[in-house]
C-alpha cells in the first residue's frame, strides 16, 4: 500500500543520518558512517525512503505541505484572506500580512527542510553504485523539486551535487538562478529517462517519469516568466509537455472530488507526499491550519476527529471568487470551500438553530477528511489524506499556456476545455488567452499553493496592483504592511547570513 514509503524503516533512515545533522550549517555534509550504509539493495531503498519522509512530518508536529505550500505560498496570495486578529503572534499571520522577516522561525524551517533533502540526496548519490538507477533517479527528482521552490522563494542559491564539509560549506556563495536551472534540468532529464511511468502496489506513491517530466514542464514555464524572461522556455515546456499528454489523460479523474478522496489516493495524482493516520508522526498536520475559531474551539464538528484543535487564527478563501464559481455553478466549489459549519454534530435546520449552532465562514475543506467516525485519526496533525504536488491538470494547463505562447491557441482549447468541463463549465467560445488560463488555475488548484507563484511569474507590475487590490480589500485595519516588490522572494534566514557574511540579503529585507 501506499503507506509503505513512509513506514517501512523510516526510524532507521533518519537516526542513521543522525550524526550528520549541525544546526549551525544548513548545508549538506558528509557523514562519516555513511560508507558502511549503502551496502545492498534493502538499504539503499531504506535510503531513498529517508529523503522522502523529509516532505513529510519530518519527526515534527507539522509537513512541509501544510508549512511551505499551504502557509508560505498560498497563504501569501490572494486566494485566502485574514479575517480577524490572532491573541497571539503566528508566523502563518506574519506570511499573510508580508510581516515575514530572517528571523521568522516558520521561514527558516522552510529553508532547512529544503537543504535536508538536498543534503541526504547528495548523500546517497554519492555512495550509490551506479547500477542502483532507479534509486539514484529518485534522489534526482526530489533534489531537483527542493532546488526548484528554493530558487522559486530565495532566489540565487549555492549549487552542489556532492556531500559537502563545514569548512567548504561556510565558503559557499550565492550563484545565479540559471546554475541552479541547469541542475534542475539536469536531475529531472535523468529521473525521466530512468523511471518506470508510474509505480503501482507496494510502490504507489512513488515517484515515476511521468511526474519527473510534468515537473520539467512546470520548471520550463517557470523560466518563460519573471524574473528570468526567457522566450526559449516556453517551446521547451510544449516539447516534454507533449509527450507525455495520452498517459496523463488516463489519470485524469472523472470527478474532481476523486482527488481528494482518500479511498482513491494514487489513482488521479502524479506524484503526491504521502500520509497515513494511526498516531505514527505520519499524518497530515494541514486540518489544523485551516483555521476559522481559536485555539481552544473545534471547528467541523460534523466531520472532523472530535479532538481536533486550531491554531487560534481565522482564515477564509477569497469571498469575491467564491461568488464567481458560484454564479456558474463551479462543481469544483463544493470540494474545495465551506460557506461554514455547525458548533454541533446534534441540531436541527431552524431558524433558530442557524442563529446560535451554525458558523458562516469561506472555508478551505478540500484536505479534510469528512468524517468524524473514523477512529484511526488520533490528533490534530494526523489526518491520511495526501498532497498533490503534480496532478494531471497541471498538465493540462501548462501544456495549454505553452501552446498560447507558442502561436498555437487552437490546439490549446482542448486541455482547457476538459478542465471546465469537469467542473461542469461550457467549453469557451473562442481559443483560451493566458487569462483564461490563470483562471482556469486559480480555481482548479484553491487552496494548493500554485497560485503565489503563478502572479509572481506574471510580472513585478502585476503582482504588486493584484495583491495590494486584495489586500487593500481585506486587511484594512489588520495591520498589514502593503505589499511590494520584496514580496517576490522571502529573505534569507539570519541564522544563515550569520554564517555567510558575505551574502547580500534579498531585496527590501
Amino acid at each position: 500500500m501506499r503507506k509503505v514509503i513512509y513506514i517501512v524503516a523510516l526510524f532507521a533512515v533518519i537516526l542513521s543520518f543522525a550524526s550528520c545533522e549541525n544546526n549551525i550549517n544548513i548545508y549538506p555534509v558528509e557523514n562519516n558512517t555513511a560508507d558502511q550504509f549503502y551496502s545492498s539493495e534493502f538499504e539503499m531503498n531504506q535510503a531513498i525512503i529517508g529523503v522522502y519522509a523529509r516532505l513529510g512530518r519530518n519527526g515534527t508536529n507539522t509537513d512541509f505541505p501544510t508549512d511551505y505550500y499551504l502557509q508560505a505560498s498560498e497563504g501569501r496570495s490572494d486566494n485566502w484572506f485574514y479575517a480577524s486578529l490572532a491573541n497571539a503572534q503566528r508566523d502563518q499571520v506574519d506570511f499573510r500580512t508580508f510581516h515575514v522577516t530572517d528571523v521568522t522561525v516558520l521561514n527558516q524551517t522552510i529553508y532547512a527542510r529544503l537543504y535536508q533533502i538536498i543534503k541526504e540526496a547528495n548523500n546517497l548519490l554519492s555512495k550509490a553504485p551506479e547500477t542502483y538507477t532507479r534509486y539514484r533517479a529518485e534522489a534526482c527528482f526530489l533534489r531537483a523539486l527542493a532546488y526548484f521552490e528554493l530558487v522559486r522563494a530565495y532566489g540565487p542559491q549555492p549549487v552542489f551535487n556532492y556531500p559537502i564539509e563545514n569548512a567548504d560549506a561556510k565558503k559557499m556563495e550565492r550563484q545565479p538562478v540559471t546554475d541552479a536551472y541547469t541542475q534542475i534540468i539536469s536531475d529531472l532529464e535523468f529521473a525521466a529517462a530512468n523511471l518506470n511511468p508510474f509505480y503501482t502496489g507496494n510502490d504507489a506513491g512513488r515517484v515515476g517519469s511521468i511526474a519527473a517530466k510534468c515537473l520539467l514542464g512546470q520548471v520550463y514555464v517557470t523560466m518563460a516568466g519573471y524574473p528570468l524572461n526567457d522566450n526559449t522556455a516556453y517551446g521547451k515546456a510544449e516539447t516534454v509537455l507533449s509527450g507525455i499528454m495520452n498517459d496523463v489523460k488516463a489519470r485524469f479523474a472523472p470527478n474532481y472530488a476523486y482527488i481528494f478522496d482518500v479511498e482513491k489516493e494514487n489513482k488521479y495524482d502524479l506524484f503526491s507526499v504521502q500520509f497515513a493516520s494511526g498516531n505514527q508522526g505520519l499524518g497530515s498536520s494541514m486540518a489544523g491550519f485551516v483555521t476559522a475559531s481559536g485555539s481552544t474551539g473545534t471547528c467541523f464538528p460534523e466531520w472532523a476527529y472530535a479532538g481536533y484543535t486550531q491554531q487560534g487564527q481565522d482564515f477564509r478563501v477569497d469571498t469575491l471568487l467564491i461568488n464567481k464559481m458560484k454564479e456558474v455553478n463551479d462543481k469544483r466549489l463544493v470540494t474545495t470551500v465551506a460557506d461554514g459549519f455547525w458548533t454541533i454534530v446534534d441540531h436541527g435546520y431552524t431558524k433558530q438553530d442557524t442563529i446560535d449552532y451554525y458558523q458562516k465562514r469561506s472555508l478551505l475543506i478540500k484536505y479534510l477528511t469528512k468524517d468524524n467516525t473514523n477512529a484511526t485519526i488520533k490528533a490534530w496533525n494526523d489526518y491520511p489524506l495526501n498532497y498533490p504536488i503534480l496532478r494531471p491538470a497541471d498538465a493540462y494547463l501548462l501544456y495549454a499556456e505553452a501552446l498560447v505562447n507558442n502561436g498555437k491557441a487552437g490546439q490549446a482549447k482542448e486541455w482547457v476545455d476538459a478542465i471546465r468541463e469537469r467542473a461542469g463549465l461550457a467549453p469557451l467560445t473562442a481559443d483560451p488567452t493566458i487569462d483564461d488560463i490563470m483562471y482556469e488555475r486559480r480555481c482548479e488548484f484553491l487552496g494548493e499553493g500554485k497560485r503565489y507563484f503563478d502572479l509572481v511569474r506574471m510580472g513585478e507590475s502585476s503582482f504588486i496592483t493584484t495583491l495590494k487590490n486584495f489586500s487593500d480589500h481585506y486587511h484594512v485595519g489588520k495591520n498589514a504592511n502593503e505589499p511590494d516588490k520584496r514580496d517576490m522572494l522571502l529573505p534569507i534566514p539570519l541564522t544563515v547570513r550569520a554564517i555567510h557574511t558575505t551574502w547580500e540579503q534579498n531585496y527590501g529585507y
